[in-house]
């Protein structure tokens, strides 16, 4: 197709339009049409030179993703390799210059940071050095390629990788790059030459040519896009093999926590530069706060510092495989503890069925109990009094389920937890796991009333019931007021309670408040599985 400037251009190529023309009434008409064409011809031209634009475009947006790759130790602020690397309590890590212009607040996620003495984060360092030594020795014997770097795009953070490497990542992407390019280029050239205005009908022969021609370009900008994911998908393929590559130096025995011998698993760094898995640093700090390796002494805002990302980064990019393995071990640890038959056992009081129990954990044992509770589906385990010296045992031989409702952890470790009682049981086997005692136990229900019986059990039921509420209703209103903010307000009598395992639940709310010892609780009130005995 022939350039197309103006309507004059139209008359010098198509002489017969002029006998076509020669009644003004028509030319006006015709005049109208070759000002809408004349336009369109006008966007015709634009668009034959979009390739070479598309392909600029596509150059532009190329080098701004390959400096958005991923980048492994590098400072959020300055974007270089950290140097003199500190992090922070939120878990962002900065050079040791960057953070001291910050004041006192982190310029990724703008919280509010202590002031006082930071140390060098101890692990970040070591992994940078080792790093800096591998490439400085590689570069120093490699081949010189001045310019290569900047030629790449890629890289003025890892300048000490060698220019050989660089050079190869920066041929591999450019003849990736030229040959889509280049395909998609001829495509365009192939029907930008073909003729539109091949019919002395000017007004529907054009129309139908620049129809036939946006619906081509749209198939064609299709391809271009498809394209385009294609090329971005190779150039993230070769950035990340590029990155391993200047970074192999680093092995899963540095990424190890020195706790669990572990790949690290949402890493932790303390205040004095040493860093741990989180689960690790909280079973320490529970015995104590100081530094399982320094011995220096931690803050019990510990607990609650933020997952170190530059390290967290580094082992999900440069060890996936470990860090998967990593993950799948915890995971099932939690999935062994949840599914085994033996449950937690807390050895403080006497609790019982449908009654709440509020619990203060301060002990460290107890602490590691609550968190991997809190972690279950179940969120329950068992709760049991003391055993008598004689027997021989750490708890008694009868207790009850307790389900969490709600917790509250505070700062330093410490929880207060809200639980319930669901199920009396008595222990068949006695263990014990990091600490804690366990338990493989059987659920006590009460023996089914037959129903010839059921009429004098319900007599019972209803004079003890009676007799309960007046002296509840007794009490000083202080005093009611105290017994109802620990345990509650007294349960009302559910329907058929003849039929459940433990009862009705107001007997048992009876329980805490009535002047029983501990052991006459177990011995009169637990083992009996007659409802009318235990009201006898």
């Amino acid at each position: 197709m022939h350039r197309v400037t103006d309507g004059n251009d139209f008359f010098r190529k198509y002489p017969e339009l002029f006998t076509s023309l020669s009644s003004p009434a028509r030319l006006k008409c015709e005049g109208r049409v070759l000002r809408k064409d004349t336009e369109r011809a006008r966007r015709i031209r634009k668009y034959r030179r979009q390739p070479n634009y598309r392909r600029k475009q596509f150059e532009a947006a190329f080098f701004r993703t390959m400096d958005q790759k991923t980048e492994l130790f590098t400072c959020p602020v300055c974007r270089q390799i950290l140097k003199g690397a500190i992090t922070v309590e939120c878990g962002h890590t900065l050079c040791g210059e960057c953070l001291e212009r910050s004041r006192n607040s982190c310029k990724v996620c703008e919280a509010d940071l202590e002031g006082g003495k930071r140390c060098v984060n101890v692990l970040v360092q070591d992994l940078v050095e080792k790093w800096r030594e591998r490439n400085r020795k590689v570069q120093d014997t490699g081949p010189k390629v001045p310019e290569t770097v900047d030629i790449l795009g890629v890289e003025p953070r890892y300048h000490l990788r060698s220019g050989y490497a660089g050079l190869q990542i920066n041929k591999a992407i450019e003849d990736r790059i030229m040959g889509l390019l280049d395909a998609g280029v001829d495509r365009f050239s192939k029907y930008k030459h073909k003729r539109i205005l091949k019919s002395s009908n000017l007004s529907n022969s054009y129309c139908n040519g620049y129809k036939w021609l946006d619906e081509e370009c749209l198939r064609k900008c299709d391809q271009f896009e498809d394209t385009l994911r294609n090329v971005f998908k190779e150039v993230d393929y070769i950035k990340d093999e590029a990155l391993k590559h200047s970074w192999d130096c680093i092995s899963i025995s540095d990424l190890e926590c020195i706790l669990c011998s572990r790949c690290l698993l949402d890493p932790v760094t303390t205040g004095c530069g040493h860093t741990f898995c989180r689960g690790c640093l909280t079973r320490v700090l529970d015995h104590g706060l100081s530094c399982p390796l320094c011995m220096a002494s931690l803050n019990v805002s510990d607990y609650s510092r933020g997952t170190t990302e530059v390290l967290q980064q580094a082992i999900q990019f440069l060890i996936p495989d470990d860090f998967s393995e990593r993950v799948s071990l915890s995971i099932k640890e939690n999935l062994m503890l949840e599914r085994s038959s033996d449950l937690p056992v807390f050895i403080c009081i006497n609790a019982f069925p449908g009654v709440a129990c509020p619990l203060y954990v301060y002990e460290p044992r107890y602490r590691l109990l609550a968190r991997r509770c809190l972690r279950s589906s179940t969120k329950r385990f068992a709760m049991a009094g003391r055993a008598p010296a004689s027997s021989g045992e750490r708890f008694a031989q009868v207790g009850t389920v307790l389900e969490i409702k709600d917790a509250i952890s505070l700062q330093d470790g410490r929880f207060i937890l809200t639980t319930v009682g669901m199920r009396r049981f008595k222990v068949l086997a006695r263990s014990e796991q990091d600490g804690y005692d366990t338990a493989t136990v059987q659920y006590i229900s009460d023996a089914v009333t037959s129903a010839d019986k059921l009429p004098e059990l319900q007599n019972l039921h209803a004079k003890v019931h009676a007799k309960a509420f007046r002296w509840i209703r007794s009490l000083k209103p202080r005093v009611l007021a105290e017994v109802e903010r620990l345990i509650g307000q007294m349960p009302k009598v559910e329907e058929q309670w003849w039929e459940k395992p433990d009862g009705p639940m107001w007997a048992w709310w009876l329980m805490p408040i009535l002047p029983l010892s501990s052991q006459l609780q177990v011995k009169t009130i637990f083992q009996i599985v007659s409802y009318r005995n235990r009201r006898e």
